[in-house]
């Protein structure tokens, strides 16, 4: 296989799961809103019924959307006696700030991710309709299991509560939610993932593109750099939404420094006057 061919890997913490996240992952939209969808995001309704997910033990089904990925945590650590540390800030109405979970995403180049998904069959990715008799094929489903057992094997099958998949996009990827429960059952972003300071956090990083790498190969699929490096990452459309929000904040921040300025000059004068 090409040794352009690289995996995709990326993950991020996140204070809990929001419903409006949960849903994109699950898609668990109404028509109105896989209309919308469409209209505004590279989503195609026609094939959703490819999305599958993977539960425990490494089974492939459709995905269950009778519990949202909060709800699904909540049962978890609750079952587990693992207190929530974002659950005391909520009582106390402060905002969670927490990370208890990971999000992560697998997938690789676009052409051989699709070509796992699909194979030959004819898939036109500019459009959004007319797909509903294209088939998933067997390769994206043991490529999944095989993230999934990767997953698994790093942080433990209990904290996997999430693995879903998803082939109505341009590229097929999959979405995992990880607890970082640690091994005290206490939940602990930095102590798993983070590590003590940025040095260690970039080795730990590294060392799991080099980990999966080794699982990949047989995908076709080659180390790729670090999305540190390349700035590259996947995007919902919450995120895109987020990113727009986050652009108006540092506009804001900005102004906010404009009159700071204003503000310094205006003490600056009253000072000369008063000296005058």
């Amino acid at each position: 296989m090409a040794s352009y061919n690289k995996q995709v890997f990326d993950f991020r913490a996140s204070a809990g799961v929001p419903a409006k996240t949960s849903n994109e992952i699950q898609r668990k939209w109404t028509e109105r809103g896989w209309q919308s969808a469409a209209k505004h995001a590279n989503y195609d309704p026609s094939r959703r019924h490819l999305n599958f997910e993977i539960g425990r033990g490494g089974v492939v089904r459709p995905i269950d959307t009778s519990k949202s990925i909060a709800q699904k945590m909540s049962e978890s650590l609750k079952a587990r006696g693992i207190v929530d540390p974002n659950d005391k800030r909520l009582a106390h109405g402060l905002e969670p700030n927490r990370r208890t979970v990971v999000n992560i995403i697998f997938g690789g180049s676009r052409d051989r991710m699709n070509q796992l998904a699909f194979g030959d069959q004819a898939v036109d990715f500019d459009r959004k309709s007319g797909h509903e008799h294209i088939v998933r094929q067997p390769d994206i489903e043991h490529w999944a299991q095989d993230m999934y057992k990767f997953a698994c094997d790093k942080w433990g099958a209990e904290n996997v509560i999430s693995f879903v998949v998803h082939l109505d996009e341009l590229n097929a990827h999959a979405h995992c939610t990880v607890l970082p429960v640690t091994s005290a059952n206490k939940i602990s972003f930095k102590q798993i993932f983070a590590g003590k300071d940025k040095v260690e956090f970039m080795e730990r990083t590294r060392k799991l593109h080099d980990e999966l790498s080794d699982v990949n190969a047989k995908w076709g699929l080659g180390r790729g750099q670090s999305i540190r490096e390349t700035g590259a990452k996947h995007k919902s459309t919450e995120e895109y939404l987020r990113e727009l929000r986050e652009k108006c904040n540092e506009g804001e921040i900005k102004l906010e420094s404009i009159y700071a300025a204003i503000r310094q000059a205006e003490r600056r004068v009253k000072g000369l006057n008063t000296m005058i």
